[in-house]
C-alpha cells in the first residue's frame, strides 16, 4: 500500500528482502486497488511491508472521453491534471480502481509473457 490509499505498488517476489523489508526492483505495476481485495483475509498472506523509504510515488494515470477520444486529462497524486493527447497517455496507467481477480490475473500474465486481456481493453485510443 503507498502513501495515498488504495495505490498498490505490485512486486515480483524475490524483489523484497524479507529480513530488513527493503525493496530491490521496480514495480511490476502500481493501481489503486479496491479496498476488498486486501481487506478480510484476501491477500494477507502475499502483502509485504516494506520501509517507507522503499515507497515508490505514484505515478500519473489517464482518462480519455469514450465518446470523444482526443478528449484526454492526465491526473496526478497531489490532485492535479492536464489536458493531453492521447499519444502523450501512452505507458501510463488508466484511472480505474482494480478488483482483486483483475490484479491477480494481471501478475499471472506477466509471469507467462503474455498481455493482459483488462490492461489492453483499457490502454489509452489513439
Amino acid at each position: 500500500m503507498l502513501e495515498s490509499r488504495p495505490y498498490m505498488a505490485i512486486y515480483r517476489d524475490d524483489d523484497i528482502k524479507a529480513a530488513d523489508h527493503e525493496i530491490l526492483g521496480e514495480p511490476i505495476f502500481i493501481v489503486a486497488v479496491h479496498k476488498s481485495a486486501y481487506s478480510r483475509g484476501g491477500w494477507g498472506d502475499v502483502i509485504s511491508r516494506v520501509s517507507l523509504q522503499s515507497l515508490p510515488p505514484i505515478p500519473p494515470v489517464f482518462r480519455q472521453d469514450v465518446l470523444n477520444p482526443v478528449d484526454c486529462v492526465i491526473d496526478y497524486s497531489d490532485g492535479s491534471h492536464k489536458r493531453a493527447k492521447p499519444a502523450d497517455c501512452v505507458g501510463l496507467e488508466p484511472n480505474a480502481v482494480w478488483e482483486a481477480d483483475h490484479i491477480e490475473s494481471r501478475v499471472d500474465d506477466f509471469y507467462a509473457g503474455r498481455p493482459n486481456e483488462y490492461v489492453e481493453s483499457m490502454k489509452v485510443k489513439l
